[in-house]
């Protein structure tokens, strides 16, 4: 599977988030951003 976009609303510390995703993303920003808690809505989704 292929995941090209991911929209997210009232996600732990998002409001609303819409992503376009490519063949390769790089996460970058400081600590406590919300760097983990966007990777943890693609865990939520595999479970």
């Amino acid at each position: 599977m292929i995941i090209s976009h991911i929209a997210l609303k009232n996600w732990r510390n998002f409001q609303s988030v819409n992503v376009d995703l490519r063949d390769r993303v790089f996460l970058v920003g400081p600590n406590a951003c919300g760097k983990s808690n966007f990777l943890d809505s693609f865990r939520i989704y595999n479970d």
